[in-house]
């Protein structure tokens, strides 16, 4: 359970070749490892990809440095709901993604295993121009901010069900997540009056190319899918005069659901994935 693990190397791989970066982000009450099987395909294909446990008490376990585990920390319900902790809490997620994508590119230092001999088999390879920010759910939202905060970072983003819109009307609350990503403010009575969060100044929102892969079940819900779409269109009308700049675009898998995308599916039996 040490906070950092790793997967072995072949150590026959081309070494004077350089290796894409893939940075993931696990879903809201996920953990590191709900997508280990997608990122080892990855893997597998010859990019480096890191899974990052995030320590904001959005995972539904995670070790902690100090040998302890952290759990799910649930949110109050009704009156007493914050509509400013989801944002506070993704932009923490989001300093989280950036700072591990540094440290693994060897331009943050510290801790235990900076020096891990299979980070120094890994960081002279890296090709610092293709760093790939991808996530699920949650993850996909907090790389959509980091992403946005640092556009020269990433090559380019992958979102998996990406959970792009906040909808609690019921309390006044209806927004598009992270709004930063949208080129948007707070909403109000978020963050005390504050109209931003601190992690970005950027005006624009999400500019880079960007492939959204949606389940039918998030297709089914009009207010996020609209968001998603939104999103798409406003990075192609960003970047509508650059012709070297790929177009980003939406898929949708028909008859999946939302958990399809980790690895529940090789969990649990097909009679209790029907009702997920």
């Amino acid at each position: 359970d040490s906070p950092v693990r790793y997967a072995p190397l072949n150590n026959n791989s081309n070494k004077s070749k350089s290796q894409s970066l893939i940075m993931f982000s696990h879903g809201l009450t996920g953990t590191g490892e709900e997508n280990a099987l997608f990122c080892t395909a990855l893997a597998k294909r010859g990019y480096v990809v890191a899974c990052i446990h995030h320590r904001d008490g959005s995972s539904s376990r995670v070790p902690m440095p100090d040998g302890t585990c952290k759990f799910y920390e649930h949110l109050p319900n009704g009156d007493d709901y914050s509509p400013n902790h989801r944002l506070e809490q993704v932009s923490f997620r989001a300093k989280e993604f950036l700072y591990a994508t540094k440290w693994l590119l060897g331009e943050e230092q510290g801790g235990d295993d900076y020096d891990h001999p299979i980070l120094q088999q890994i960081r002279p390879k890296l090709d610092t121009k293709k760093v790939v920010a991808s996530g699920f759910s949650y993850g996909s939202t907090t790389c959509s901010l980091a992403a946005t905060a640092q556009p020269n970072r990433f090559q380019c983003a992958v979102f998996l069900d990406g959970w792009f819109h906040v909808d609690y009307s019921s309390k006044g609350y209806l927004y598009n997540f992270p709004p930063e990503a949208f080129g948007e403010d707070w909403p109000n009575g978020a963050n005390n009056g504050n109209e931003r969060s601190h992690v970005i100044e950027n005006k624009e929102g999400l500019t880079i190319p960007s492939i959204f892969i949606n389940s039918a079940q998030f297709e089914g819900y009009e207010k996020l899918y609209a968001a998603t779409t939104t999103l798409a269109n406003n990075i192609n009308s960003h970047n509508k005069h650059d012709s070297t700049i790929p177009e980003s675009k939406l898929h949708v898998i028909p008859n999946t659901k939302h958990q399809n995308f980790c690895d529940v599916g090789f969990w649990l039996p097909k009679v209790l994935l029907r009702r997920l």
